[in-house]
């Protein structure tokens, strides 16, 4: 080996991965949002039993399946448009569940609690539209396990509206992979539809005008996402594959929320 080629190797043995500067930069983004939330929010933080930390307490919750879910079709699935969505949701939703325990943890709160789930959202009305063809309309927010805790539960029943229960989840795993890629498009449309009202309801009753901001986002998005996975679940269920008729849409890089940005947005 010359001493060039001893030079390239060390060279490359040093270079950064290319993934580094972007995480680095999103670490970046995220400590900044919060250093300008303590300072502008000072002493002022939502309460523990506010509908904002409830809201966030939840929607953690709500996240986590849907990365776990994510990540069995990401694994398993032989489609590359369902795996890029699989593969933006899990990375979007992991990125926002790391975002809100760190708000948790800036305001002194846990990220579990005694309080029960949904406790949060009082007397306000929540109702979900159908769910897709092929699931049923059990999940309603009157047949909700709200005395489970968030790691627990019965398998036929789920935590939160539009969340699928243990046993659906379990079946990712094993349904032969054609019935999977049109299943996990069912979940997830429903489990979108259960986020989407969680994030109204915190629009209708949170303070935070952080974490408000944060539930528009959800909202934005995953109604966005909802059109095109009920895209692709048409195609497949017509015998296409999913992207035959459809072209996911380009999703940004997951920043902070702030109130400027919120501000923006109205």
């Amino acid at each position: 080996m010359t001493d060039v080629d001893a030079q390239a190797n060390e060279s490359n043995r040093l270079s950064l991965p290319a993934w580094v500067p972007l995480v680095l930069g999103v670490l970046a983004l995220v400590l900044g949002a919060l250093a300008l939330y303590l300072f502008v929010q000072g002493d002022d933080v939502p309460a523990n039993d506010s509908a904002d930390v409830g809201f966030v307490r939840d929607m953690s919750v709500h996240h986590t399946q849907a990365v776990e879910m994510a990540n069995i079709v990401y694994r398993r699935t032989d489609d590359p448009d369902i795996a890029r969505l699989a593969r933006d949701i899990a990375d979007t939703q992991q990125f926002q569940i790391g975002m809100m325990t760190g708000w948790l943890d800036i305001w002194g709160h846990t990220v579990s609690s005694e309080q029960l789930l949904m406790e949060w959202m009082g007397d306000h009305a929540m109702t979900l539209p159908p769910p897709p063809p092929g699931l049923d309309d059990d999940d309603s927010p009157a047949g909700m396990d709200a005395s489970a805790s968030p790691v627990a539960g019965d398998a036929e029943t789920p935590l939160m509206p539009g969340m699928a229960t243990t046993s659906e989840v379990k079946a990712l795993e094993t349904l032969p992979v054609d019935e999977m890629n049109a299943q996990f498009l069912r979940l997830m449309i429903r489990h979108h539809q259960g986020g989407v009202a969680m994030a109204h309801a915190e629009l209708d009753l949170g303070n935070d005008d952080m974490v408000k901001n944060f539930a528009q986002q959800v909202v934005n998005t995953q109604d966005n996402e909802i059109a095109t996975m009920t895209t692709m679940l048409n195609a497949i269920t017509a015998g296409n594959d999913a992207s035959d008729s459809t072209s996911l849409p380009d999703m940004a890089t997951p920043v902070a929320a702030t109130p400027e940005a919120h501000d923006e947005d109205h």
